[in-house]
């Protein structure tokens, strides 16, 4: 005769270990999805057997305890999931761990929306410069490269150069501030490779942007709850920087190749190969930004190529999406900090995961 306390213990150790076994064979998030808690899709693909409410209860017991450990700190920091069901306590075990190399894409996923929201946290604790500085910053660090001699770039070497660029106290405080997130978000996480300079001031020139935009939306509301419903819906795609590079040798940080003037930073893009539109949607990261139709005035006295996006943008802004202007400056930022720049490290932040060992759970 089964024993229906031996049934019910079974069960709920069965939710438990298919829920790992999901965990792990790495369902990707959606990109809308990265800077929030991932969810989980075993609530939908997994079902109790029918058996009675009580084997449900302890069923769906189990699966939300597994839940709750694997969102407290994903695949790679769960140590033993303990499912204690009468008179069975069952341990899903792990033996040795995954090499970076071999993190399957799930494992990735979980690591990567752990990083990105350990950043967001800390650049909001740390960084309270506007998006304008920050991306100034990204600006005079992507345009001191020798694309000849593939030196140089977005490296961090910036935060070195700020005297010989003329930079002002404001943007001399910008950099400590990311120096500050840096420190804090490196002392967290737990990958040997230590987070750039680099890419914690490029998350946050896309973070500070991307808010700055949600704000832009939002104010257009004319009833109460109307900006959360605007900024939810019809918010526009502004996809997060890839990470992964490296960290200047302040010893061998030249004096920068250019100006910090509109007019040389207008030629250094046109050498690099950026078009008018890219460099109309970039005027967010020019020298006094903060003043945007000032710096689009300017910019457009360039060339009237720049003059004729910059217009478009300026009528797209006033439209309640601002869809066409956000999307051009979203596609622009990421081509500035990716676009012939040196090479990303695609491992980079990841640390090895404890591997799980199916053949030695116990019942």
């Amino acid at each position: 005769m089964v024993n229906p306390r031996a049934l019910t213990a079974a069960a709920g150790v069965a939710a438990a270990l298919v829920f790992v076994s999901l965990s792990l064979m790495g369902t990707r998030s959606p990109p809308s999805m990265l800077l929030r808690a991932p969810r989980v899709g075993v609530r939908s693909s997994f079902r109790p057997m029918a058996v009675s409410s009580g084997v449900r209860s302890m069923a769906c017991e189990a699966q939300n305890a597994a839940r709750r450990s694997f969102m407290l700190g994903g695949v790679g920091t769960v140590g033993t999931l303990i499912a204690i069901q009468g008179d069975v306590r069952a341990e899903a075990p792990f033996s040795g761990v995954v090499p970076v190399d071999l993190l399957t894409p799930g494992q990735k996923d979980q690591q990567r929306i752990a990083l990105y929201n350990l950043m967001k946290e800390k650049i909001g604790e740390k960084v309270s410069s506007p998006a304008s500085l920050i991306t100034q910053l990204v600006l005079l660090d992507a345009v001191d490269r020798n694309t000849d001699e593939k030196t140089g770039g977005l490296n961090g070497g910036v935060q070195y150069q700020l005297d010989t660029f003329g930079a002002d106290a404001s943007l001399k405080k910008t950099a400590e501030e990311i120096k500050a997130a840096q420190s804090e978000i490196n002392t967290i996480w737990k990958s040997e490779d230590k987070l750039s300079f680099a890419d914690v001031m490029v998350f946050a020139g896309y973070l500070k942007t991307k808010q700055a935009f949600n704000k832009a939306l939002s104010d257009r509301a004319t009833t109460n709850g109307g900006g959360a419903t605007i900024a939810s819906g019809f918010g526009n795609p502004f996809p997060i920087p890839a990470l992964g590079r490296q960290e200047a040798d302040k010893s061998q940080v030249s004096s920068p190749s250019v100006k910090a003037n509109i007019p040389d930073l207008v030629s250094a893009l046109k050498s690099m190969g950026f078009g008018a539109r890219d460099i109309a949607a970039l005027g967010v990261c020019f020298p006094g930004s903060s003043d945007l139709p000032a710096v689009e005035a300017e910019l457009s006295a360039t060339d009237p190529k720049i003059a004729g996006f910059i217009k478009a943008a300026q009528q797209s802004r006033k439209t309640v999406t601002q869809n066409s202007y956000q999307v051009n400056v979203a596609d622009a930022y990421n081509k500035l900090v990716t676009f012939k720049q040196g090479k990303l490290n695609p491992l980079a932040y990841y640390y090895p995961a404890p591997k799980f060992d199916i053949s030695k759970v116990k019942l």
